[in-house]
């Protein structure tokens, strides 16, 4: 049986330094919504994100059919962590959700400011954009993914998730089936 795995949460929260740590590691393809997006047009709405966000999901599924697991970086808003659910069910694979979060705001928005300061480049977040994103973000119900809190230590975190994506008996509560309503992830 093959694996989806999906690293939700928004930027500073430590999705993309597990999701690489691990596809390193296991030698599992990793699809990250940065690779998909190319160049972001001013002002870009809805309905831009959302088809980059059925091609990631397109490549996902196209490597489940292949039967190989594969590991799926974006910050997986709303519906698009269903559809990914979805996939997974359609497709016999284990579904490991993982939502990463910072519990510290003050952390999170030192390390959101020093990453803007640092990368210098126009589509890296700052933490006025963080927070209007923050506003779309549907909050994970408790008990549906792995929930890592970029706090901790980053060899514990990783500890927790190869646990998770690779223990038999991970227990989690499905998350409730949504219609997907093709190019609508956002609401």
């Amino acid at each position: 049986m093959n694996t989806l795995v999906i690293f939700s949460g928004l930027p500073g929260t430590g999705k993309s330094t597990l999701a690489n740590r691990l596809a390193r590691e296991l030698r599992w393809p990793l699809l990250c919504i940065d690779d998909v997006v190319g160049d972001v047009p001013e002002n870009a709405g809805m309905d831009f994100w959302d088809s980059r966000i059925e091609i990631l999901l397109g490549l996902a599924k196209a490597q489940l059919e292949l039967g190989i697991d594969v590991i799926v970086d974006s910050v997986f808003m709303n519906t698009d962590r269903y559809h990914a659910q979805a996939i997974a069910r359609e497709h016999q694979a284990r579904f490991r959700p993982i939502y990463t979060f910072v519990s510290d705001e003050t952390i999170w928005e030192e390390r959101i400011t020093a990453r803007y300061i640092e990368l210098n480049h126009p589509d890296v977040s700052t933490w006025d954009q963080v927070q209007r994103q923050r506003n779309h973000f549907r909050i994970w119900e408790p008990g549906t993914a792995l929930f890592v809190d970029a706090i901790k230590p980053v060899e514990q975190n990783y500890t927790e998730v190869l646990g998770f994506v690779g223990g038999a008996e991970v227990t989690i509560k499905p998350m409730q089936e949504v219609p997907w309503v093709k190019g609508k992830y956002h609401g």
